[in-house]
């Protein structure tokens, strides 16, 4: 068999991410306002921040704009800060909430489980830190284990083990408290930068199609861990760098529809020269 990314080292020398991203990575701290990420600059004690960071990135999908409004009432409901409403223990004023298949009751349970995590932990990272061995998804299946157990409860937010799942909203909170900008936190320190894996959106993944940067045909993690790679050899240290600029700038801002055509060579990468 060939190398199934040898159509990646052709394409990547016509274009130059590096020299994109510092073209623009002077503008990217404004587009957080169109971001989940918006809700954790809200905050400045790390612990509400933490739980800032876990509550926006495991409702992150579906339409923005109701997104916004969703993630805008629940926070705002949480007077005094994420931290303080959850260790309160009262979370009646969320019964009347909801996010497309997510009703009251499931959020109520969401926050009850966090404030059994914070209880028995201290925190979220400090949860996954308990079971992290280089690798975030199997973490993610064992934490499911200890909170909720082998019934159906909460998986949506606690995933048990599925190998092909992107586990695209836990790698976004993963890449918001590991990596240090003024886009992401940085309060996690046990996972290094150069071990997260992209968050398999769905402009990333057209990106990811259009330049060869995978062959799979939907987003699962083997292509999530194949775009990672490739982003490797931008920036071996730190390629969730580029993760911001790819969504906003070229996937969203740019309108890339995953099909290459003339108009990609003005809005997308730079040659390389």
């Amino acid at each position: 068999m060939g190398d199934p990314h040898s159509s990646d080292k052709k394409r990547n020398h016509r274009i130059n991410l590096q020299s994109t991203y510092e073209r623009e990575k002077g503008r990217l701290a404004a587009l957080v306002a169109n971001d989940p990420v918006m809700y954790l600059h809200r905050f400045t004690d790390p612990r509400d921040i933490e739980l800032a960071g876990f509550i926006a990135s495991q409702f992150a999908y579906g339409r923005v704009q109701v997104l916004t409004r969703f993630l805008g009432d629940l926070f705002d409901r949480m007077q005094g800060g994420p931290y303080q409403f959850i260790t309160s223990g009262d979370f009646a004023s969320l019964g009347s909430l909801y996010y497309r298949f997510q009703k009251g009751p499931d959020i109520i349970r969401l926050f009850t489980v966090l404030e059994a995590a914070i209880t028995q932990y201290g925190g979220i990272g400090r949860m996954i830190e308990h079971y992290y061995e280089a690798d975030l998804r199997k973490a993610l299946w064992d934490v499911r284990k200890d909170l909720i157990g082998d019934n159906e409860d909460l998986l949506f937010f606690f995933p048990k083990s599925a190998p092909a799942s992107p586990i695209k909203r836990w790698s976004l909170y993963a890449r918001w408290m590991v990596r240090k900008d003024d886009i992401d936190f940085g309060l996690w320190r046990f996972i290094e930068k150069r071990d997260l894996t992209i968050p398999l959106d769905a402009n990333v993944f057209k990106i990811g199609r259009c330049h060869g940067w995978t062959d799979q045909k939907t987003q699962t993690w083997k292509a999530a861990c194949q775009i990672t790679k490739v982003l490797k050899t931008f920036c071996p240290e730190d390629p969730l760098k580029y993760d911001f600029l790819l969504c906003h700038v070229i996937g969203i801002g740019g309108g890339c529809t995953g099909v290459r055509g003339e108009a990609c060579e003005k809005r997308c990468f730079s040659s390389e020269i």
